[in-house]
Parts: C-alpha cells; structure tokens; sequence
C-alpha cells in the first residue's frame, strides 16, 4: 500500500551586489533525499534486502558541498542573486525541483543557469563528470577556464538532460550544469556509507564548482540557453516500465556507447549474459551512444518482452537475448 508523506524543498539565497544584474538568478542545488529502509519499489539495487540507505555520496555528499559553497560565497562578489535549494523526493522521479519549476518563486526567464550537483563524495583517479556543457554559449568555456586552476580529468557532456534535478530546468529552457564523481558499487544500497567519502576529492571538486558558479554569477551578458539533446517530459520513476538491472556509466567516458558499470545479481541483464564491463551500442535493435540515448530506449520497452542487446566485449561484438 502506498503511503503519502509531506516533503520541503529548502531555500536560501544572496542578493545579488549590481544594481541591474541582481534580478538575475544563477540557482545551485542538490537533493537531500534518498532510499529510506529500501525495499521493493523503492528504487534499491537489493530490494529484498531492508537495511538503512544512508546515501552518503547520494547525495549527502552533494547536500553538504551546496552547504559549504554557500557558506564561501557568503564572503565573495557576484553581481546576480545566487539561490541555493535542497530539493525533496528527487529519488521519487525529481518531484522536488519540478514543483520549484512549475511553482517558481521566481521568473524563470531571470534564471542564468542551474548548477546541480549529485553525487560529489567518491573522486577516483582525479576524474570529474560535469554534464549539459552544450546547454549555453559560455558553460563549457568557463568550466575549461576554472579546471586550469584544479587539473581535474574531466568527462563533458553537452546535454542538458540527464537522471537527477537539473533535468527540471533543463526542461524549462534554462542552462544546466551537472557535476558527479561516478557511480559505483554502493550505488543505491545500504553499503553507501560516510566511511568511503573522498573527503580531500570532495573539497577539492567544491572549490571547482564555486568557481564556475561565481564565474557565471559575475558574467555581463545572461548566458544564451542551447538546446543540447532531447527532452523528456515526466519523471524518471514512472517513465520506465522496465529495467535492464545495470549501473550505467553516467560520466559518458567510452565514446563508442554506454559502458556498464555494474550488473546486479538476478537482474534482466544479469539473466542475459551480460556483464560488468560490457559496452553497449545497440537496444532492441537501435544504436545506443550514450546514456541518453539508452534512457531513450527504455521509454519504449514494456514488461515480457524479449530484446536484443548489442554489446562489445574486449574485442568481441555480442549481441544478448535480455528477458525484461
């Protein structure tokens, strides 16, 4: 039985310090909610198993960085207001930063960029994702401009459109930002624990994205909104009927398609053949180049089905029966 439960996005703000450019907005957020206990249908990646999903890196990682940049640019200059929001139920299909987009407290014509960050807290090998670079005329200058100072190896990504809250804005016209670390084994069970943080990586990625976001806060011309992959309307929880049981390589390193990152055990993939490692470049006979276009794919997928998966594998090409 579904239960219903109220839930708050929490906001604060800066005015901004130019008499013209303070009715701009550049909004930071992160979302503070996770799984709960778990459990079936609570988006667990061991629904069988009722244990506390603490969601260290997802996204208390996230929640903590938006804190601590908020609390540097207290003290900084930045011509537009900056809006920090923790958003609520994003693991329930983004329910939070839609409400804020389709309730704003604010004219979202005034919205520079949105900055999200998800999942913050497992910086390995100095590699740092950052999505929707594709989405103005300035993000990806300015995210190249501030690495300089940081040396991260960084995975761009020109979409806008992507599995976490900034998707909302996106959705709206609104340029995007989206800074990750990688998903990792932990991903959504209970074994994502504080005791794995990269503390150091961490301050170190929040340092970054400041800068890039007192960068666009001090810009003298709004940035340009650039449509950068295809829109989805909806949430993500309800959009999909199925899944393959895979953590997908969200940081888009393998240019080739979507690496996988993880296949949990029982699952539709698992079942098939597939495994840690695989690259898929084809579902149910459409190519697949990266992680939008395998969320593409799910939309039109349902329950029963049996679906080809192509799949690279070393230096062989597999193709996989998939029972979904």
């Amino acid at each position: 039985m579904q239960k219903k439960a109220k839930t708050y996005n929490i906001i604060a703000y800066f005015p901004g310090q130019d008499e013209k450019l303070k009715n701009e907005w550049v909004i930071i957020g992160a979302h503070y909610d996770h799984l709960g206990y778990g459990g079936e249908g609570s988006g667990s990646r061991i629904p069988d198993t009722i244990a506390v999903h603490n969601g260290a890196d997802d996204n208390g990682s996230g929640s903590v960085a938006v804190l601590e940049i908020a609390r540097a640019v207290k003290n900084m200059k930045h011509k537009r207001s900056i809006m920090f929001i923790w958003f609520g139920a994003e693991e329930m299909g983004l329910l939070g930063s839609k409400y804020f987009t389709d309730h704003p407290l604010i004219d979202l014509n005034n919205v520079a960029t949105m900055i999200n960050i998800d999942m913050l807290g497992r910086l390995r090998d100095n590699k740092l994702y950052v999505g929707g670079v594709g989405t103005s005329d300035v993000n990806k200058e300015i995210v190249e401009k501030e690495n300089k100072k940081y040396g991260f190896d960084l995975s761009l990504s020109e979409g806008g459109y992507g599995p976490s809250d900034h998707a909302s804005f996106y959705m709206k016209n609104i340029p995007v930002l989206y800074f990750n670390t990688g998903i990792h084994e932990d991903y959504h069970t209970p074994f994502d624990d504080v005791d794995k943080i990269n503390f150091e990586g961490m301050e170190k990625a929040s340092r970054y994205v400041r800068d890039v976001l007192v960068d666009l806060a001090n810009l003298d011309n709004k940035p340009k909104f650039k449509e950068a992959g295809e829109k989805f309307s909806g949430s993500r929880k309800f959009r999909y009927k199925v899944t393959l049981g895979i953590i997908p390589d969200f940081a888009g390193v393998e240019k080739r398609g979507l690496k996988v990152d993880g296949v949990r055990k029982g699952g539709p993939a698992d079942l098939g053949g597939m495994k840690k490692g695989d690259i898929i470049i084809a579902l149910d006979g459409k190519p697949v180049k990266n992680i939008y276009d395998y969320m593409a794919r799910l939309t039109k997928l349902h329950k029963g089905r049996v679906v080809t998966v192509e799949v690279i594998r070393g230096d062989e090409h597999k193709v996989l029966l998939v029972n979904l």
